[in-house]
């Protein structure tokens, strides 16, 4: 029967048998991919589904009527009249030789490679390999080095399926890594005097399926099964890829790509992979001041609510860092204070990149700038931004609020930092120290964008959920979410302190952009909303 496809909606679908039941695929899938749809996993090391097929490993073999031999899964295509069979005593028996192969060279280091618990060989082995091995002659030895700046290889843990090599071809387009030598002394190398060093490396770590390929950054730092998890977004620009963050002890160790085909695919760049030294830097700011003088938390909260509550009209200064949820507060802050006004301020823009796969680095090295215009209006970083300049620096503003929370920014410029210490009574939330501060009223501690808890909007207008790296209870958790609803209950602007979805919804009920949602309808690839604010081109803005 040929494939079939009723009409031009429809996609054209192929029926086949998989371990005896007929099933229906859309045609073109591979054995690989259609047998996934159907709830069965097939082993695999070489196959990637961002990657070209290589076919090399060997492990996917299954039995087909249609060849005397197993054949690889990863990149036969299923056809009318196919039968598969997955678990036949061919498949399995072929599954065992390959993982026996495989182990043959393969050093049993388990206990001190930074891939245990994490890595595909070891799985595959217990799942697929024998018990015992056959093997007694001596093992290849293989190189091991820095392959680059971050990454180093080692050799002998390398079973090449290169993955690595593929995405340095494929996605970075930077081809720093080949195979060298022959046979089962074949390993990857780099070409001599030409480090891998590109802005997409660290994905190669995260793709190879054993511990050949090391990450000097988490080199022995921890146990993969030990670390506590958060699905996150990283807020290093305007793309928004997401993130899982991994912690332990209350200390962040690594940060890895989190598949997402409508943002990030499968990969993210260094810049961002990194971003998260940042939080234990010497000039990150860990003590709230009043007039230069150290405070504790309660009498800072204290503090902030006396400034807010003596004052008349109030400017607010906000960045592109701020969630959705933190926005509103300060939308509700700005309305209840007759004659505040609200402007922003942005970093300057850092270098953009496109990679032949289609893979982004933004110019615009914040998270949320769409979300703001959006809140306050598209001329929030512009004319607003201005005029709200122009009033500090005419003094009609005595108290100013500002929030500097930019990470890997230089902060607020110098134009800013003037007009902020030109204003009786500012108080300023800042992520690290900086000239800004000079002359503050109030200092508080801000939260990085990797501690926020809320939803942030990149620049193809998608509202992803963005979650805090601490646990609620912990410091320093979503602080602006927390001190912002503290000063709205003193100035008795609401009755409680609600969590960040409480939070959006109250913004969805105010908000058009946001009416109908809520943070559990996100999800993991987000949503797009229908409403973008007019010139969203993320192309820098004022100092």
């Amino acid at each position: 029967m040929a494939d079939q496809q009723t009409n031009d909606d429809t996609v054209a679908m192929t029926r086949w048998q998989l371990n005896g039941q007929e099933v229906e695929s859309p045609t073109g899938m591979t054995i690989m991919e259609a047998a996934k749809e159907h709830g069965i996993e097939i082993p695999c090391f070489c196959y990637h589904p961002g990657l070209s097929i290589a076919g090399n490993c060997r492990i996917c073999m299954v039995e087909s009527n249609r060849s005397r031999k197993p054949v690889i899964s990863c990149s036969e295509k299923i056809a009318e009249g196919l039968e598969i069979e997955t678990e036949s005593e061919l498949a399995v028996s072929s599954r065992n030789s390959v993982m026996e192969f495989q182990l043959i060279n393969h050093p049993l280091d388990c206990p001190v490679c930074d891939k245990a618990g994490e890595c595909t060989l070891q799985d595959h082995s217990y799942k697929h390999g024998p018990d015992r091995s056959r093997f007694v002659e001596d093992k290849n030895i293989r190189h091991t080095k820095e392959l680059g700046p971050s990454i180093s290889i080692w050799g002998n843990r390398c079973i090449v399926c290169t993955r690595c090599i593929r995405f340095c071809d494929e996605i970075s387009g930077t081809s720093e890594l080949c195979i060298v030598e022959r046979g089962d002394r074949s390993v990857v190398d780099v070409f001599p005097e030409i480090p891998i060093d590109n802005q997409l490396a660290g994905n190669t770590v995260d793709i190879c399926p054993v511990g050949a390929l090391i990450s000097h950054d988490f080199k022995y730092e921890a146990r993969v099964w030990n670390m506590d998890r958060k699905d996150s977004v990283c807020g290093g620009c305007s793309r928004g890829c997401n993130v899982e963050v991994e912690t332990l002890d209350g200390f962040v160790k690594r940060l890895m790509p989190r598949e997402n085909l409508e943002v990030n695919d499968w990969w993210m760049c260094d810049e961002g992979r990194y971003g998260w030294r940042h939080l234990y830097a010497d000039d990150r700011l860990s003590q709230a001041t009043r007039d230069g003088a150290a405070l504790a938390d309660v009498s800072a909260t204290a503090a902030l609510e006396q400034l807010l509550c003596e004052s008349g009209p109030v400017a607010f200064l906000i960045d592109p860092y701020l969630t959705c949820e933190e926005m509103h507060l300060v939308q509700g802050l700005a309305a209840s204070r007759p004659g505040s006004s609200v402007g922003g301020w942005l970093p300057e823009d850092g270098n953009a990149a496109n990679f032949p796969s289609g893979f982004t680095i933004s110019a615009a090295k914040y998270p949320n700038r769409a979300g703001a215009e959006l809140i306050f209006g598209d001329q929030v970083f512009g004319d607003d931004a201005k005029e709200l300049q122009k009033s500090l620096v005419s003094s009609d503003f005595t108290t100013v609020v500002a929030f500097c929370g930019g990470h890997l920014s230089s902060g607020p410029g110098e134009s800013w930092a003037k007009s902020l210490s030109s204003t009786p009574t500012s108080i300023i939330f800042s992520v690290k120290n900086g000239p800004w501060l000079e002359g503050a009223s109030l200092v508080l501690p801000a939260t990085a964008p990797i501690e926020k808890d809320g939803t942030w909007i990149n620049e193809d207008g998608r509202l992803q959920r963005t979650r805090s790296c601490w646990s609620p209870g912990t410091e320093p958790f979503s602080v602006e979410l927390v001190r912002l609803q503290t000063l709205q209950n003193a100035l008795g602007i609401r009755g409680r302190s609600l969590s960040a979805a409480g939070i959006f919804r109250e913004l969805a009920a105010t908000h058009d952009s946001f009416a109908g949602h809520n943070h559990s309808d996100l999800g993991s690839p987000g949503l797009l909303l229908s409403q973008r604010p007019a010139g969203i081109a993320m192309d820098g803005g004022s100092e």
